[in-house]
């Protein structure tokens, strides 16, 4: 017995030193992992930390992840950490390292390269990937970058239904106007009159009292009328400016989807695309539409130029379905701000409505279609104190501000004076660019008068216009170069329109406030998703 137990015991005696061997082989991985590897050997090691944690994947992580632990709710809303990341390069220059493979830029020369030059870097694919509707990639979810032609390709396809060219001389376009604009002005009389007495209307539902309306998800409904009209076309495009019930839907299902719902809600919105497409004479399934049946949808301007150069299936549907919501999402945001700022400053608003009389003179409110103004829109680009709000408002509340994620190509490239090798992470925060003091003093506060000055660039970039070459150089509120914002100048034509017909013919003022400080997620939009606003008619 006792020899037997001995036996035992003696046979456990090497176990000890095996847990030894490899507590000892983990602490020599780590050591060299995180300190003899960032130290001395890693090609990022001349390359500032954000901070001495940013060594390790410990620093971004904890920024990027920390919330979750203390909100289960917030699962699929990812902070951007763009406070840390800011304060980084304030402190440590324009190229800090966020973790051993990764690197943020915000120096003009290093953003240029990332996203201009050559057609910019790849998309990671875990990015892009969340991006993607019907399993197959669109505009927005193409990984892109150097020898990629998916990219161009799809832009090519889309030829120049977003060029401004084409857009300011569109009758299709200022017929769509004509509609939405018509069901937005009869909601805010209904809203200024304190009940529905034009029957569709089925009333904002957010107000609290006579005029006062909840603008923000009011804001998304009338872009996303504007935007369905033109890739469905009239017939089929959406009426959420009036259907408050069908609003609430989509924007329901919208949000979840944006905040990474990948399941039900993106279902949701893929049945409304395929209902929409279907609509227009393509059976389900979309199967490939005849001559004949495009012709039915002369209107439905992106859709029939998709069909017609061969985009079907569910490429065509992912395509229109991206499109629908990027024009509702951005917008409310831009306008909810603008709006918000205005209705604090009566002296600007006072100065913007003299100005969009000039287009849409005074008169008492119609509620025809076919009486209501539709303003010239290339004069109603032109105008110079509201091009400076959108660009000013653009600028201090990008939509998008964080990290705007690329690969260095394989071959590595120069940022910043460093060489970085080919598969690091890199990415520049757009919100950061826009809070370089050196271009944009006092950077914080909104100031649209920085762009009264300068004149009129040729060929503006979307809402850019006015301001200093240098300032028009550092606004990036839209991207630039390949992977900038296809439907930029559509987006700012639409806010544009849609600002001067309101305030043409109200002022408004803050009732409720709460909760307007940018969320700091991919999208940043308040963080209260609500502003209440008092309308009152004018002249």
């Amino acid at each position: 017995m006792l020899e037997s137990l001995s036996s035992g015991l003696i046979s456990l005696a090497p176990y000890p030193s095996l847990l030894s061997y490899t507590a000892v082989a983990g602490f020599l991985f780590l050591t060299y992992a995180y300190f003899v590897h960032p130290f001395f050997l890693s090609e990022l090691r001349a390359i500032p930390p954000a901070h001495p944690f940013a060594l390790t994947p410990l620093w971004i992580i904890y920024h990027r992840y920390s919330r979750l632990l203390f909100s289960p709710t917030a699962i699929s809303l990812r902070s951007q950490a763009l406070r840390p990341i800011h304060r980084a390069h304030t402190k440590h220059g324009p190229i800090i390292r966020l973790s051993p493979t990764e690197i943020s830029v915000a120096g003009y020369e290093a953003v240029y390269r990332v996203y201009v030059e050559k057609g910019g870097f790849a998309k990671p694919d875990w990015w892009a990937t969340e991006f993607m509707t019907f399993g197959v990639r669109n505009l927005v979810s193409f990984v892109g970058g150097p020898g990629n032609r998916e990219h161009a390709g799809r832009r090519r396809d889309l030829g120049g239904v977003y060029a401004k060219g084409f857009l300011v001389n569109s009758g299709t376009l200022k017929d769509i106007a004509r509609v939405v604009l018509e069901r937005t002005v009869r909601v805010l009389e209904s809203v200024v009159d304190g009940g529905d007495k034009h029957g569709k209307v089925e009333g904002t539902g957010t107000g609290t009292g006579k005029g006062m309306m909840d603008v923000y998800t009011f804001n998304g409904a009338v872009n996303a009328d504007f935007a369905s009209a033109y890739l469905f076309g009239t017939a089929q495009s959406t009426d959420f400016t009036c259907e408050k019930k069908a609003r609430d839907e989509y924007f329901r299902h919208h949000n979840a989807f944006l905040n990474g719902d990948q399941d039900k809600s993106q279902k949701w919105l893929e049945n409304l695309a395929l209902e929409k497409c279907s609509h227009l004479d393509v059976a389900t399934g979309l199967k490939h539409a005849t001559d004949a049946r495009v012709e039915g949808a002369e209107d439905a301007v992106v859709y029939k130029q998709l069909i017609q150069r061969g985009v079907h299936n569910a490429h065509l549907a992912s395509e229109l379905l991206d499109h629908l919501i990027a024009g509702a999402e951005a917008p409310r945001t831009t306008l909810t701000y603008l709006q918000w700022e205005l209705s604090k400053n009566p002296g600007l608003q006072s100065r913007l409505r003299a100005e969009a009389q000039t287009l849409i003179p005074p008169s008492s409110p119609s509620l025809s279609a076919d009486d209501l103004r539709i303003p010239d829109l290339k004069a109603l680009d032109a105008l110079p104190l509201l091009s400076a709000l959108l660009t000013e408002t653009l600028r201090v509340y990008t939509p998008t501000p964080g990290p705007q994620h690329r690969v260095v190509p394989p071959e590595g490239t120069a940022l910043g004076g460093h060489f970085v090798p080919g598969g690091t992470e890199v990415s520049a925060c757009f919100g950061v660019l826009h809070m370089n003091p050196d271009v944009f003093p006092e950077p914080e506060a909104w100031k649209p008068e920085r762009w009264l000055g300068g004149g009129v660039p040729e060929g503006g970039d979307g809402g850019t216009e006015g301001g200093t070459e240098e300032m028009r150089r550092w606004f990036w509120a839209f991207n630039k170069g390949a992977r900038g914002c296809v439907g930029k100048d559509f987006t700012v034509i639409v806010m544009k329109l849609i600002v001067a017909t309101m305030y043409a013919r109200y002022e408004t003022s803050v009732v409720e406030d709460d909760g307007m400080e940018p969320s700091d997620g991919f999208l940043a939009h308040p963080v209260g998703e609500k502003l209440v606003l008092k309308f009152t008619r004018v002249g």
